[in-house]
């Protein structure tokens, strides 16, 4: 007697769907990586604003601006410092042309001191001689306009008598003995007038100084 084994109920008579009993035998490791999740506001990072045309431009003219401005400046102090140099060689022109025009003076001067000499000379003379009256007033009246000259052309007439005996000015011829203690190292005579034009010395003065003695 044959026995009836009971027969297993398959996927569809159990009400399983085909799609079902697949996915009951996937394992948790056999399971897709989860996609990343998307980014939310926060996560995201600003992004950089447009550049600025208008501000670029401004920036750079300004800079060429203070170029310009830097190379003017150098110019202008160029200019002030070339002004400056011509201004010191004019008047070092100007004080050599005058050191010039009182050599060429001195020495046209230094020329007219012989007749000035003579006139002293003969005058002097003229007076030990006991001579005319009327002679030596116009020798007279002749030499002080002649010396009148000399002193328009800018001539200084230096006679020390009576003055400390000054080297720098003065020539002495000797000594000369004196009495009063307060004349001692003094000019006591002047032999020939001294003359100086300007700062410039032309002759010193030619005279005999006083010698006290004890």
């Amino acid at each position: 007697m044959s026995t009836n084994e009971p027969n297993e109920p398959n996927a569809d008579q159990a009400g399983v769907q085909p799609g079902e009993a697949h996915a009951e035998l996937v394992t948790e490791g056999d399971k897709p990586e989860a996609q990343a999740a998307p980014e939310t506001g926060a996560d995201k990072k600003p992004e950089a604003p447009p550049p600025d045309y208008r501000e670029i431009r401004i920036q750079t003219l300004e800079r060429a601006l203070a170029e310009r401005e830097a190379t003017l400046h150098s110019y202008i102090r160029a200019h002030k410092k070339a002004e400056a140099d011509f201004e010191a060689y004019k008047q070092r022109l100007e004080r050599d042309r005058e050191r010039e025009l009182v050599a060429e003076k001195a020495k046209f001067v230094e020329r007219l001191l012989d007749v000035d000499d003579n006139l002293e000379r003969t005058l002097s003379a003229a007076k030990k001689a006991g001579g005319d009256p009327a002679l030596l007033t116009g020798i007279e009246m002749v030499h002080r306009q002649f010396v009148e000259r000399l002193t328009e052309l800018g001539l200084e007439r230096m006679d020390p008598t009576g003055q400390p005996f000054d080297p720098s000015s003065m020539e002495a011829l000797g000594m000369v003995a004196v009495d009063d203690p307060a004349k001692n190292g003094t000019v006591v005579v002047t032999l020939r007038t001294g003359y100086r034009l300007g700062e410039r010395e032309i002759r010193p003065a030619l005279v005999q100084v006083g010698r006290f003695f004890s």
